[in-house]
């Protein structure tokens, strides 16, 4: 890239850095005129004698002293000006490219709707999705760590082995049935003030046992006003990864003494 170029495409940032630079010496200049003009202008006091200066004098006065003053801050003026017209050129340019090529998209999609129909047309929408999709791990904390509420590999809706420990029990279950299970039980528990562990097997699909109805939890003075729920993943002896459903927040006998 010569500099002809360079400049070219960076002249809005050249312009804002000599604009800084301008301020910058605009204050010093003017901090050092200053002295110079005061004694300037007592000179010119006593070359006058008795008579008070007028204030044409006084401006012929410090006027050449404070002309590099004037000069730098005038410069400076103009360059923080030039940068934002250089910046306003360059957003109109960019918003007509972007223009353009929404346009050429808009046409495109178009073409392949007339040629090959919406449904072809929506699978590639679809293809191109997915391709740009990336796997995000839902995390949270809670008042003694972190808790994962994601799983380590893409489960894209299809069931995969839990673990429940305080039943221990195995059944399958995708992310998202898991996730909704967890919402719910919270959500109960905040608008009801309390829950049972019944209540989070019979959302996840599993038969309820007699001790999940006496267990379970109430809001308490140490902050226990939410459930949380950490996936940890683990391995059987066969290799078969799976995932242990764990409550950092356990569910208590005579939960409802907290009520």
């Amino acid at each position: 890239m010569n500099a002809r170029l360079f400049i070219k495409r960076n002249s809005a940032t050249i312009l804002s850095f000599v604009a800084v630079a301008g301020v910058v010496a605009t204050a010093i200049t003017s901090a050092n005129a200053t002295p110079k003009a005061v004694r300037a202008l007592d000179t010119a006091k006593l070359n006058k004698g008795k008579e008070e200066l007028t204030k044409i004098e006084k401006v012929k006065t410090v006027l050449p002293v404070y002309l590099p003053t004037i000069i730098t801050g005038a410069a400076t003026v103009v360059c923080i000006l030039g940068s934002n017209v250089l910046n306003q050129r360059t957003q109109a340019s960019l918003s007509s490219a972007y223009a353009i090529v929404d346009q050429s998209y808009r046409d495109y999609r178009n073409k392949v709707k007339e040629l090959y129909g919406e449904e072809t047309d929506n699978r590639i929408i679809e293809a191109i999705a997915v391709d740009k999709a990336k796997h995000i791990y839902i995390n949270a904390s809670y008042l003694d760590g972190p808790c994962d509420s994601s799983l380590e590999e893409e489960s894209s809706g299809k069931p995969v082995l839990w673990y429940e420990e305080y039943s221990k029990r195995f059944f399958r279950a995708s992310l998202e049935q898991v996730l909704a299970a967890e919402y719910h039980v919270n959500r109960n528990y905040i608008l009801g003030g309390l829950n049972v562990l019944n209540d989070l097997y019979s959302l996840l699909g599993l038969e309820e046992t007699d001790f999940g109805e006496e267990i379970g939890w109430a809001p308490t003075d140490e902050g226990e006003f939410w459930i949380e729920f950490n996936h940890r993943k683990a391995k059987l002896d066969d290799g078969t990864v799976f995932y242990i459903l764990e409550m950092p927040f356990e569910p208590r006998v005579n939960y409802d003494d907290y009520y």
